[in-house]
C-alpha cells in the first residue's frame, strides 16, 4: 500500500522530470507555461471571475507566481493519488511505466479544457497565437509528467 508520504514523493519527482522538461523545451522552443498567470487565475476564481482576462493587470494579484507554483505541486499530488487509485484499486494492477504514461497523456484534457480556458486562450488552446504549438507543448509535458511519475516509482521501489 502505498502512504500519503509516498504519493507526495512521486508527485514531486514527477514535477521535477517536468518542470526540467519544460525548461529545456522553454530553452529551445520558447515559453511554453506563465506560472504567475496560473497563480493570478487561481486567485481570481476566489474573486468570481474564472476566466481570465490576461491582458488586465488590473487583476494582478501579490503573489501569484508562488500562488501558481504551488497550484502546479497540489495538481500533480493529486493526480497521482487518482492514477494510484485507478491502478490499484479500479484496474487492479500495479503501477506500470504503460499505464504511468497513458495517464499522463489523459491529464493533458484538463489544461486543454479548463486551464486555457480560464486563462482566456479558448478550449485546446483555441485563440492562443500559436495554438498548435501550445498544444503540442501540452501534450508533450503532461508525457512526461507520466515518465516522471514511474520514475517517482522507481525511486520508492514501487516499480
Amino acid at each position: 500500500m502505498i502512504s500519503l508520504s509516498d504519493i507526495l514523493i512521486i508527485a514531486v519527482s514527477a514535477n521535477i522530470v517536468t518542470d526540467l522538461y519544460e525548461f529545456a523545451l522553454e530553452r529551445l522552443l520558447g515559453k511554453t507555461r506563465d506560472w504567475h498567470l496560473v497563480g493570478r487565475w487561481v486567485a481570481n476564481i476566489f474573486r468570481g471571475s474564472v476566466i481570465l482576462d490576461t491582458n488586465d493587470d488590473a487583476l494582478a494579484v501579490p503573489g501569484e507566481l508562488i500562488l501558481g507554483w504551488v497550484f502546479h505541486y497540489i495538481v500533480a499530488f493529486l493526480y497521482v493519488a487518482m492514477y494510484l487509485v485507478g491502478t490499484q484499486f479500479i484496474l487492479g494492477e500495479p503501477p506500470a511505466m504503460d499505464t504511468a504514461i497513458g495517464f499522463g497523456i489523459i491529464t493533458v484534457a484538463a489544461p486543454w479544457l479548463i486551464l486555457m480556458p480560464g486563462l482566456g486562450l479558448g478550449v485546446f488552446a483555441a485563440k492562443a497565437a500559436k495554438p498548435n504549438f501550445v498544444r503540442a507543448a501540452s501534450l508533450s509535458v503532461h508525457t512526461v509528467f507520466g515518465i516522471g511519475i514511474y520514475l517517482g516509482l522507481v525511486i520508492l521501489g514501487q516499480a
